[in-house]
Order: C-alpha cells, then structure tokens, then sequence
C-alpha cells in the first residue's frame, strides 16, 4: 500500500510537471552532458562569469559549469516541480553549495546579476526573456539559445555574435548591447 501510494505520488508530480513545462513555454528534454559542455565552450563561459540558466530542468547545464569551468556562481529557474526536485535531490547528493535553485517561473528571474545566460526554450518564452534581459541585463552579457533564436530585428538591443551546430542542435550567441 505505501509503495502504490508513493509511486501514484511520484506519477502524479511527473504528468503535473510536463503539463506545467507545457503551458508555460517548454518542457524538459535534457541534452548530453557532452552536448551541454561543448554549448558552454562555445559560449566562452569562464570562472569570472554568473551562470543563469532559465529553465534549469535538472540542473546539468548549472552542474557543468561548475565542475567544468570553475564557476563561482550559478543560478536556475525551474517552473516544473519534476525536474526541479531532481535538481535539488541531486544538490544535496553531491553537497553542491555553488548552485542556487529557485521553483519559480524564468519570467520572475533576477537576472541583473548574470553575466551569462543559457536558454532552451520555445519561441514564444525566448521573445519573452529577451524583453526582461534588455530591460534588466547587464550591458555585455553573453546569452546562449539552443534551437530557437533571439529576433534581432525586433529586439535590437541584441547582437549575434556567432553561431554553430553543435550534435544536431543550432547554438545562438549573442551579446546585450550597451545602451
């Protein structure tokens, strides 16, 4: 009876979670760790930077830039509770102090911190972020979308620096324009 309980609670948090991913702009689908390094190494992440990742799914983006490039600092957003509780389950497994995890929609993110910024989400939330990142980011910052691109035409306050594929994946970087 209390492994039927714990398993329909587990079903239930997971079918919840992708109905949330779903309505709020993408659900989770991980990338590679391989995958995710090499974005992180195109993007130039280095150990001076702030990594925000909205939209953290289980936080192997924030993970890797910790563990492969030294950063002193981390932050994810995760609307999902699923995923977010692997996050945390996988924090506290590994005694990660460097990440800090919010439950809580990209859109109500404190981005005025980072210096770079990673985003694998629908278009619609990309139009969305690039709002909030003009008006709140840091001149500078490094943004990185996978798949689907910031609109430079409508948002002119981005530049696109560069961009690649990377295992079947288009990687955008760009960069905010100083005012």
């Amino acid at each position: 009876l209390v492994f039927g309980l714990i398993l329909f609670f587990l079903a239930f948090i997971f079918l919840l979670s992708g109905l949330i991913s779903m309505m709020f702009g993408a659900p989770y689908v991980p990338l590679s760790r391989k995958s995710i390094y090499k974005i992180l190494l195109f993007g130039d992440l280095s150990p001076n930077d702030v990594l925000l990742d909205l939209g953290c799914g289980d936080g192997r983006v924030l993970m890797s830039g910790l563990s492969n490039f030294n950063i002193s600092e981390t932050i994810g957003y995760e609307i999902a509770p699923w995923p977010y509780l692997k996050t945390l389950l996988l924090i506290k497994y590994n005694r990660i102090k460097k990440i800090k995890l919010f439950l809580n929609n990209c859109l109500k993110a404190d981005i005025s911190q980072a210096t770079f910024i990673y985003l694998y989400l629908f278009p619609e939330l990309v139009d969305k972020i690039a709002y909030k990142i003009a008006k709140e980011g840091i001149p500078e910052t490094i943004i990185i979308c996978v798949s689907f691109p910031i609109d430079i035409n409508k948002h002119t306050e981005f530049q696109l620096s560069k961009s690649t594929k990377i295992d079947n994946l288009i990687i955008y970087l760009y960069r905010l324009k100083n005012p």
